[in-house]
């Protein structure tokens, strides 16, 4: 037996991009006026779930355009309206089995909306999205450290993240909150969606803590005889935690979180106050970067060597930058002037370009602020208003280079607004913006072995199932494909391979 390192890493086993075009029709919103002429569209779209399927994924979103118009009345006032379209589409992913890890990201590449002839309040939507996909297997390998006696040998030294533990656990957070003020008490509630982040995290012995915050929006019937549509949406905070074995003090982690459900319903009796429940399914993986001198090509041995395809993402490194933000206009002439401000929230934080020069991570994105204030008109009548800050900063993170993958999650962790004598708002926050720079690590590294493999072209061999195997990693040992090995083992349930069972191999074809 040559020397060997038992490492368990996350192999990406395909990534995968596809274009994807979106259509409906959408309508104006009741209390809105119609439209006359649009002056501008933004558009976001997100991940709502992600099945896997034998490679491919299919995916589920929503797409939403927020609507700058003037409107069709006599005063051309300008208004604004959200509107959205739910999606499904699929990427292609070689190699995917069901019960891999999955994630995807959406991007919108172009919107158009045409009014439709028969109603002037819908429109033909039509969006461009590219949406990208990732499978990866979390496998336990053991790859050689040491030249085999009578092989000439070429190595290298790699870095990569070794997983110590990870776990998966499904969370309930529960929320009573008011509705706001400004509007009417909720008859029945329409539809919900949840955005939410993991904003900090803490590692003791077998456990991760993790605080979160959650973003809310509930449509609703409100509690009016003309029962009107209206949205509200609120945010708050919550912390829980994931026993994972292993997890030491000072260990790097990373924390998926997906929302499996969420429930929002009127508190009996209190039309005015609502209580959401959401599950969320949060996984923890804990890591340690590791350093491993690794066999890339032999020569000259007596036996046929085996190879495994390393392919898997490795931190280059992480940090994090404060912005302080500050914006000073006047209400939009659609609005009144401000008596006074009653609330000021975050509704959205957006990355819009992520650059990186050597060493440093340039981030360009914009805040999107909402202000609720009494309007100063004799009724007091509450508005809200809309506003959009841009920010800008860089982050120090030694090593980052120019091609390499950036992750960013800007968070506000302070935001406040106040009104001037001259009826000028001031708004006023504090950014968090924590980056990782991580890239592809794609090689072939010599196996362990204690003895010769043997495998004939044509024919197929036993095979003991280890720990943490599945038949893409037992695949990829002997240079065979996922669904090679599943048509060699009929009766074999692929998401279910215990370690101890005999799972047969088929050869792959002689090399010429």
């Amino acid at each position: 037996m040559n020397a060997c390192e038992k490492l368990r890493v996350k192999m990406v086993v395909a990534e995968e991009c596809r274009q994807t075009v979106v259509r409906g029709t959408v309508t104006v919103p009741d209390p809105k006026p119609d439209v006359e002429q649009i002056l501008s569209t933004d558009k976001t779209a997100k991940v709502k779930n992600i099945k896997l399927l034998p490679n491919k994924a299919v995916v589920d979103g929503v797409l939403t355009v927020q609507v700058v118009y003037v409107a069709k009345a006599s005063d051309q006032s300008v208004h604004s309206m959200h509107l959205q379209q739910d999606f499904t589409t699929f990427v292609d992913l070689p190699g995917a089995v069901p019960g891999m890890d999955v994630e995807a990201s959406v991007e919108v590449e172009d919107v158009s909306m045409t009014p439709t002839t028969n109603d002037p309040r819908s429109f033909d939507l039509a969006a461009v999205l590219e949406v990208c996909a990732k499978v990866s297997d979390m496998q336990d390998v053991e790859v050689a450290t040491q030249c085999p006696a009578g092989c000439r040998c070429e190595s290298e030294e790699i870095s990569l993240e070794n997983v110590v533990g990870s776990n998966t656990r499904q969370v309930l957070i529960s929320q009573k909150f008011d509705v706001p003020q400004q509007k009417p008490a909720v008859e029945k509630v329409l539809d919900s969606d949840v955005d939410v982040t993991i904003t900090a995290t803490r590692v003791l012995k077998n456990k991760v803590i993790f605080d979160g915050q959650a973003t809310l929006q509930v449509l609703y019937v409100a509690f009016k005889p003309d029962q009107s549509v209206h949205s509200l949406h609120t945010t708050f905070k919550f912390s829980d935690f994931v026993e994972v074995p292993g997890a030491m003090q000072g260990m790097d982690v990373r924390v998926d979180v997906r929302v499996e459900s969420v429930d929002v319903a009127p508190v009996t009796g209190d039309p005015e106050r609502l209580q959401a429940d959401m599950v969320l399914k949060v996984t923890v993986t804990a890591v340690e970067m590791k350093k491993v001198n690794v066999i890339t090509d032999v020569s000259g041995c007596s036996f046929r060597p085996v190879f495994v395809d390393f392919k898997t993402d490795r931190l280059i490194g992480e940090g994090t930058s404060q912005v302080v933000i500050s914006d000073s206009f006047f209400p939009p002439p659609e609005k009144p002037d401000v008596e006074k401000i009653l609330e000021t929230n975050v509704t959205d934080t957006r990355v819009d370009e992520t650059k990186i020069v050597p060493d440093k991570v340039v981030v360009t994105g914009t805040v999107n602020v909402q202000v609720v204030y009494v309007g100063m008109r004799p009724d007091q009548s509450v508005h809200v208003l809309h506003r959009k800050i841009p920010f800008r900063t860089f982050v120090d993170v030694p090593g980052a280079q120019p091609g390499m993958k950036v992750d960013v999650k800007p968070q506000v962790e302070y935001i406040t607004a106040r009104v001037a004598r001259d009826g000028k708002i001031t708004v006023d926050a504090v950014l968090k913006v924590p980056v990782r720079v991580s890239e592809t690590l794609e090689t072939k590294v010599l196996a362990c072995f204690e003895q010769e493999v043997t495998c004939p072209p044509g024919t197929t061999i036993n095979y003991t199932v280890q720990q943490g195997d599945t038949f893409f990693s037992i695949g990829k040992k002997f240079g065979v494909s996922t669904q090679q090995m599943i048509a060699a083992n009929p009766n074999v349930n692929p998401n279910n391979l215990q370690p101890g069972m005999t799972v047969q191999v088929p050869c792959p074809p002689a090399k010429g």
